[in-house]
């Protein structure tokens, strides 16, 4: 990872980190539920091989907003006093895993697989509520008011994706083909169980690319250009029911 990758990832925590201090030095249980405080959001909802992260990474810069991945994982695991090895093997998994590592780590306690999605759910609503973000996965759009931002889903066919895995981890054929079919199917799991919607629907998003013969720039071109095209509707229409 370049260093500039690294200072954007560093300053992306720190913002997070930064919001839930304020939430809690405000004395909120819980982020409000007013719609209208959430957003401007891109949800970024990737299959695994078709290069979202990078995707999501290039709109961030491309609109100048703040992209979260990897940094929802480093800062639960940081608020919440859990190994951030065990927040990455739960993350976007088969909720009985889940439901099995809070049973055999809070024997006896009120903590289940339910309190690992209820906070899940916090951050990224907090992350919403500061609006100008760019989220990764999680099941994001499943959880921020759809009005208030563009959802995005990143897929291609299954043997591009085989084909990217296997050269992006060094790994035999056969190994890259278990990997992506196992995502698939816990990604597909932990939404349809967790967060009641199926994933793979793509009446849930707003835009749906297939990266298959796109290059990265193409497909961050098209996300922000539906991006600023959604916020200049979004501000007439205020501006029309305003004025009326």
């Amino acid at each position: 990872m370049s260093n500039h990758h690294f200072e954007v990832e560093r300053r992306a925590e720190m913002n997070i980190r930064r919001w839930l201090s304020t939430e809690h030095a405000a004395g909120h249980r819980k982020p409000p539920h007013d719609d209208e405080s959430v957003g401007p959001y891109v949800t970024i909802s990737r299959e695994v091989g078709a290069g979202g992260c990078a995707i999501a990474r290039g709109v961030g810069r491309e609109l100048g907003w703040e992209v979260l991945d990897r940094e929802i994982i480093n800062v639960m695991a940081d608020r919440y006093g859990m190994p951030h090895e065990t927040v990455e093997l739960l993350d976007e998994k088969h909720p009985t895993w889940i439901e099995d590592w809070f049973a055999s780590m809070f024997a006896g306690q009120r903590s289940t697989g339910s309190s690992f999605i209820y906070r899940l759910k916090r951050t990224l609503l907090l992350a919403g509520q500061h609006g100008n973000v760019v989220i990764v996965g999680r099941g994001a759009q499943f959880i921020l008011p759809r009005d208030r931002g563009i959802s995005v889903r990143i897929l291609a066919p299954r043997d591009f994706r085989v084909e990217q895995v296997l050269l992006q981890k060094g790994i035999s054929e056969r190994e890259a083909r278990k990997y992506v079919d196992d995502h698939d199917r816990q990604h597909e799991q932990f939404t349809r169980e967790f967060l009641h919607h199926d994933a793979t629907d793509p009446h849930m998003y707003d835009l749906v690319i297939n990266v298959e013969k796109l290059v990265v720039a193409d497909a961050v071109r098209l996300i922000v250009d539906a991006t600023r095209a959604w916020l200049l509707n979004s501000t007439d229409a205020r501006a029309t029911r305003v004025s009326a």
